[in-house]
């Protein structure tokens, strides 16, 4: 028998820390944390202080009754026990129950537990051997569960329980089977039995009282948990728990009251032997946002002595929260961009930011500004009024404006906005070249560092294949190179999970106006191509201009601004 002692630490304020490989988190007072694939490289991991502490002692004992020298060992995809030359708790004869191996895991020394918090053990696992239907046990001393599975992973669970054996059971009849079994991920939760209320959250909400964490076949993780309506949740990771955490923020769920979901659609996820998670609530210390004028301060070279960025904000009427549309004018523009859709955007929050001596800094224009970090923290300024809908922010760009979108979506985190529409603008080749993103860690434009966007966002892009400015195929326009509109969009894609070839020009589909069973109800000048179910798409405008005029008629243009319209506040 080999015993194993982990000491692990999870912290219910801002900050958290423990060993393994994924820990969910539900802010303060609103918490559900997860610990899951245990690696004996990293098997004690201490995080911050902050905050009340919730501690506890993890033992695992590896057990064979049969006399064969077992070892608790570090295996790729999670625990494993080594039995002769494999990772697994093993089951030789299935007839004899003197063969079954188990672990046992076993919590001791629980602290800081809040009333009507508790403890919960599951494990995911797959057989290992055969293409045989194997069974496997997940027991504690008064209860027992049994998980049937064939290819696909399975999670089980025995709450509330500080003991939990894991047992190699197969068939009691019939001929000795050698059942085999790997643990791929253990989990271990911190779940809330009862409503705990924050301070800001109303007395007819509640919190969230039961998340879940299970992996897609494909592997990808996939995390559940409840959310409480008009509220807001940021998805965070990171790979490594050492101090100091730099947690990376992936994505914004808008709380309904039902149950919140993020995939996490990283590329690679097979070589990421662990990562870990937290979800915690978006707090909205600035009450209700109404119709206002933000200010952000900022200092760059052009502005040594600090320089007020402002942006112009209306509210629609309503308790909210609000979706918001972040409106980017175009070059020599500034915030009267706000009123360039009429009355479309009407029923969300627009913000109109004034970029810089009338500029976004994309390459050549005249303004230097850091505009990338006065976006994020616009954006950062917004979330925190009670009725913005966190989860349901958009940037939208015109020329100027639709290059600085460009390149936000190369390089803000996931969690700050969810779509993206551009207008007469590609990326330009700076951006993209030599199979990868391109952006400057300082917030200039040199361009001289890879990046990978975020994924999960929707995406669209309009433009006119005669702009005499931004040339549709790519080429030289407005002091800069600009990329062939249709492979901007298609890189675009790709870095959303596109894995197909880039469709050809002619198979773009043709507007058929008024045709709402197909959904090629726009006009027919105007083709559309489309990448992952429609989540990332863009339309060629036929012999549109800069403003997205034909033959000096405006319709085609209003037509436009319509299509970005409903896209933006789906």
């Amino acid at each position: 028998m080999k015993y194993y002692r982990f000491n692990l630490f999870l912290f219910s304020a801002l900050s958290s820390g423990v060993c393994g490989q994924t820990l969910v988190y539900l802010g303060s007072n609103e918490i559900k944390t997860s610990m899951m694939g245990l690696s004996l490289e990293h098997p004690s991991i201490n995080g911050s202080t902050i905050g009340e502490n919730v501690s506890f002692d993890l033992s695992i004992e590896a057990n064979n009754e049969s006399g064969v020298s077992l070892s608790l060992s570090h295996h790729p995809d999670g625990i494993g026990v080594i039995g002769g030359s494999y990772y697994e708790i093993d089951n030789r004869n299935n007839l004899d129950p003197d063969d079954d191996e188990s672990l046992t895991f076993e919590l001791k020394n629980v602290q800081g537990l809040a009333e009507g918090q508790s403890l919960r053990i599951s494990a995911i696992g797959t057989r290992s051997l055969g293409n045989q239907t194997k069974q496997y046990q997940l027991s504690d001393s008064t209860d027992s569960i049994t998980g049937s599975f064939s290819t696909s992973p399975f999670f089980i669970s025995v709450p509330n329980q500080t003991s939990v054996t894991l047992s190699a059971i197969g068939p009691t009849t019939g001929s000795p089977v050698n059942s085999k079994f790997i643990v791929h991920r253990l989990v271990l939760s911190l779940i809330s039995e009862s409503n705990i209320h924050t301070p800001d959250t109303d007395s007819n909400s509640s919190t969230a009282d039961f998340f879940k964490i299970e992996f897609q076949t494909s592997g990808k993780p996939y995390l559940s948990f409840q959310t409480v309506n008009g509220k807001s949740y940021e998805v965070q990771s990171v790979d490594e728990l050492t101090e100091p955490i730099n947690w990376t923020a992936r994505a914004t769920v808008s709380g309904s009251g039902e149950t919140g979901i993020y995939i996490d659609d990283s590329p690679n996820q097979t070589d990421l032997p662990k990562r870990f998670y937290r979800v915690k609530s978006i707090p909205t210390p600035n009450g209700s946002l109404s119709n206002t004028t933000l200010k952000i301060e900022q200092t760059w070279a052009q502005e040594p002595n600090g320089y007020e960025r402002t942006a112009d904000v209306i509210v629609p009427d309503g308790q909210g929260p609000h979706p918001v549309v972040i409106m980017l004018h175009g070059n020599g523009g500034d915030s009267n961009f706000i009123n360039s859709m009429g009355t479309k955007l009407n029923n969300a929050i627009r913000v109109a930011p004034n970029g810089y001596l009338r500029s976004w800094n994309v390459d050549n224009e005249a303004s230097k500004a850091p505009d990338v970090a006065f976006i994020q923290e616009l954006i950062t300024l917004l979330r925190s009024y009670e009725n913005v809908d966190a989860g349901k922010i958009s940037i939208y760009g015109s020329s100027n404006g639709s290059g600085m979108t460009n390149r936000l979506l190369i390089e803000l985190d996931g969690a700050f906005f969810q779509r993206a529409a551009g207008k007469v603008s590609q990326m330009i080749t700076k951006m993209y070249h030599d199979g990868s993103f391109w952006y400057n860690p300082d917030g200039n434009n040199n361009y001289d560092e890879p990046i990978m966007p975020a994924r999960g966002r929707s995406i669209l892009m309009i433009s006119g294949d005669a702009d005499p400015l931004i040339p549709y195929t790519g080429g030289n326009g407005v002091g800069t190179s600009f990329m062939d509109a249709q492979e901007s969009i298609y890189r675009l894609a790709q870095a959303m999970g596109e894995t197909g070839a880039q469709l050809a020009d002619e198979d773009g589909i043709v507007g058929n106006l008024n045709d709402t069973d197909t959904g090629n109800d726009f006009s027919t000048p105007f083709v559309r191509y489309s990448y992952l179910d429609g989540q990332v798409v863009h339309y060629k405008l036929i012999g549109g201009n800069h403003g997205l005029q034909v033959d000096n008629s405006s319709t085609y243009s209003t037509e436009a601004n319509q299509i970005i319209a409903e896209f933006l506040v789906q």
